[in-house]
């Protein structure tokens, strides 16, 4: 049956792990009643007195932190997975994995503030566009250099980030007090 799924107990470990702590993150920020009898994703200005992100709405501020969880751990996921044989690609794949995260986060952070009208939205939309612009260049670079080590990287970053998210899911579903915090 192994043999069949080819999967190593490592790898699995690492999955779960990082699936489990998505899934807490989650019903931390969105289910349990944190802040008196509601949960943060609940609480009016959860995020006041933070730079840019205190003047979002709750489901903002929401939207951000879920998606930013759902991207660092599968990031997590995807750079413990790496094996001995590609451990010399692990610099490059660093620096693809903090351009992913960041990059994503402020496309992330643009959407929301245009369609709050912040003024600010051309320099997040320019921010967002330099970051991507910056991931794509370490992508193609990383294709001609570590193409075999960027691919299984790539492949566990997607599996990771489809089967997380539907993971929370199914639990969500399952759960009585579940709610979208988006």
């Amino acid at each position: 049956m192994r043999e069949f799924f080819r999967f190593e107990r490592r790898d699995l470990l690492l999955f779960v792990v990082c699936a489990v702590l998505y899934t807490v993150i989650f019903f931390v920020w969105t289910v349990l009643p944190l802040n008196g009898n509601v949960s943060l994703a609940d609480t009016d200005a959860v995020a006041a007195g933070v730079p840019l992100v205190g003047d979002l709405p709750t489901q903002s501020v929401s939207k951000l932190v879920v998606t930013a969880a759902l991207y660092a751990l599968a990031l997590v996921y995807a750079l413990l997975a790496v094996n001995r044989e590609e451990r010399g690609a692990l610099p490059q794949l660093l620096i693809i994995s903090v351009l992913t995260f960041l990059a994503w986060q402020m496309l992330n952070f643009w959407v929301v503030s245009g369609f709050l009208n912040s003024p600010a939205t051309l320099l997040y939309g320019g921010a967002s566009i330099v970051l991507l612009v910056a991931w794509f260049v370490m992508i193609i670079r990383g294709v001609s250099s570590i193409h075999d080590a960027l691919a299984r990287f790539m492949v566990r970053f997607g599996l990771a980030l489809s089967l997380f998210i539907t993971v929370v899911q199914i639990v969500a579903l399952l759960t009585p007090e579940w709610r979208s915090p988006t």
